[in-house]
């Protein structure tokens, strides 16, 4: 964020800001998801994050990137904890352990590939690019649940019939 011309305590506080975030989005999804379901909570939050992180490279007042920040964090981490959600949910237990594993070792992907993408783009110059990158992985993470709910429903036919 420095990098894009915020003040170091600034950026260092958008860090804080995306981390209650996070913590408020743990209570709220949990509680739509109870309402509606966590495969509808996880592919409108990934979108949403997608936005929100986007948003983020825009050169905002420094007020409304810290709400930016805040929603960005209230989306992403309540969405991929929604994630564990929906695959606890909908799979069977045949292979509801291979499930969760692809999705915690997807996960462990993500947190190890993420940081290097955005140190390689800072350290080219092109910081502003990692926020369309990591956009781009929020799209891809809707898309993904959004066809496994396809395969989920498919599956159900099929076991019925």
């Amino acid at each position: 964020m420095g990098d894009l011309g915020y003040e170091t305590g600034d950026s260092l506080l958008f860090s804080t800001a995306l981390n209650l975030g996070g913590i408020v989005g743990m209570l709220v999804a949990g509680r739509l998801s109870d309402a509606v379901g966590p495969r509808k909570i996880v592919v409108l939050w990934f979108t949403l994050t997608a936005v929100f992180v986007y948003l983020m490279g825009a050169h905002l007042p420094v007020a409304v990137l810290y709400v930016v920040v805040f929603f960005a964090g209230l989306l992403l981490f309540s969405g991929q904890t929604m994630v564990y959600a929906t695959v606890g949910a909908h799979h069977d237990a045949s292979d509801r352990d291979t499930a969760l594993g692809w999705v915690a070792g997807m996960g462990r992907f993500g947190a190890v590939f993420g940081p290097w993408l955005g140190g390689t783009l800072l350290a080219a110059g092109q910081a502003g690019y990692g926020f369309a990158a990591f956009a781009a992985a929020g799209v891809f993470g809707a898309v993904m649940m959004a066809l496994a709910t396809a395969t989920i429903r498919i599956r159900r036919v099929h076991a019925v019939a």
